[in-house]
């Protein structure tokens, strides 16, 4: 992002959420330059050429792509992506909404059986387009590819890789989300990862960090569809609704926890490509997107039965779930929820101890609901089922501490636990809680200052 841009962005969150707000942003951006010397290193070709000889999974990808006016050079480098493949069981569906032969003449270019050309009888947007090439999709999986952006070499092979080790397991994954970065107009330069977390429920439920590479099941994608009426967030929306129907089978008891079907591959396997018509480059130019977005949260929500309200975030894109009751009287599947606890301003325990409470973090983590593995005591609670679990490791009474203003309201016992002792006792208790099945649920906007770290 060039220094411009920067300035912009940060006139922008200014204007939205202050100054002061704004400034901590600037402070933490120039401070912590999240992966500012990332580069992106292609597989070496003595890797990419074993990956074309081992036999694999024989797992067939559709790649369907909406397509209209598509730049020829674009067009051009995102095709060749796919004939590089190391994996080479694919098509590639490309739906042309175009006018003009644009599109059609740099796919006659290419003489390969595996590409398949549709002519739309006009241009039904983003969401209608990407419809009618999954309806020719004779893949078992079906992977979604923008028209401008890139593949890498091993993409496909490594969603393979992956869901043969899924099936060995005896899992039959519904989608699978790899790592991505954004590389600029030429696409040469690359930077600006995203590093994803394994799926993590409330996570995905304040903005889609899944996004590229996005892989699902055919027959749930054919199912599904893409909603033109989400358009600017239909990703986002398609998401929420593979995610819904397996919330509700693991809260039917149908099926297991739903992180198990959603497969994370840790890789950077998709180049964004940002250039001036891009979302990516210029988030400002969509922001019907946003609203989307939380249209499709409201709409989660609604089918499982959760009454709450959607806002939006103070970052652009990010959105929180304001329950009309307190969380654990909406939600079954956790075991508790708990906020931050600071001292001197910066955060005490869990994933982002040591980190300055002013900032968000990487990916703007650190302000978004999410599902973590350690929940501080002094600011916590625990659903009312698995009280006798907190008894039995405290050796106490249940005391609910969660957004308690004052360390002072807090238990003698605890008041007086070493930070030795206190760590010990959050990890023992979190992990009990979770071997009930359930999850723990980090909310950022409970934070308790405390007067002593001992």
């Amino acid at each position: 992002m060039s220094i411009i841009q920067n300035i912009s962005k940060t006139i922008n969150y200014g204007r939205k959420n202050g100054y002061k707000e704004a400034a901590c942003a600037a402070l933490e951006r120039v401070v912590s330059k999240y992966y500012a010397d990332y580069t992106y290193k292609e597989p070496a070709s003595s890797v990419l050429e074993e990956q074309r000889k081992q036999e694999i999974s024989n797992c067939k990808f559709s790649i369907v792509v909406p397509a209209y006016e598509t730049p020829e050079n674009y067009l051009q480098e995102l095709i060749e992506s796919c004939l590089a493949q190391t994996y080479g069981n694919w098509e590639l569906i490309i739906a042309d909404g175009s006018q003009s032969d644009r599109v059609s003449k740099t796919v006659e270019a290419y003489q390969d059986e595996r590409i398949k050309y549709a002519k739309l009888a006009g241009n039904g947007g983003i969401s209608e387009n990407t419809n009618a090439a999954i309806k020719l999709a004779t893949g078992e999986y079906c992977g979604l590819l923008d028209h401008d952006d890139l593949l890498t070499k091993d993409a496909l092979y490594e969603m393979a890789v992956s869901l043969e080790q899924a099936r060995e397991q005896g899992i039959s994954p519904i989608m699978l989300y790899s790592d991505e970065d954004k590389c600029d107009a030429t696409g040469q330069r690359f930077y600006d990862p995203h590093f994803k977390l394994d799926f993590n429920l409330d996570l995905i439920l304040t903005n889609n960090y899944i996004c590229h590479f996005l892989v699902i099941k055919t027959t749930e994608l054919k199912r599904l569809q893409i909603r033109k009426q989400y358009d600017g967030a239909q990703d986002f929306d398609l998401v929420l609704r593979v995610v819904s129907s397996l919330y509700l089978k693991e809260k039917e008891g149908v099926l297991d926890k739903v992180e198990k079907y959603i497969i994370h591959v840790p890789k950077v396997l998709y180049h964004w490509r940002c250039h001036q018509n891009s979302t990516a480059d210029n988030p400002q130019s969509k922001m019907y997107a946003y609203e989307a977005g939380r249209k499709a949260l409201a709409d989660f929500t609604k089918r499982v039965g959760w009454k709450a309200d959607i806002r939006h975030n103070k970052h652009l894109g990010f959105y929180r779930i304001a329950y009309r009751n307190p969380v654990l009287t909406h939600r079954e599947d956790l075991a508790a929820v708990g906020g931050y606890v600071v001292h001197g301003g910066k955060i005490m325990t869990g994933p982002y101890r040591g980190i300055p409470i002013f900032y968000a973090g990487y990916m703007n983590r650190i302000d978004l609901y999410q599902n973590i593995n350690y929940l501080d005591i002094r600011n916590l609670a625990v659903n009312k089922k698995y009280i006798s679990v907190y008894e039995e490791v405290t050796g106490h009474a249940y005391v609910e501490t969660f957004a308690v203003e004052t360390e002072e309201k807090l238990p003698q016992w605890m008041q007086e636990l070493s930070a030795e002792e206190l760590d010990k006792l959050n990890r023992k208790l979190s992990k009990s809680l979770k071997a009930q099945g359930k999850r723990l649920l980090l909310d950022p906007e409970s934070v308790r200052k405390c007067a002593n770290q001992r």
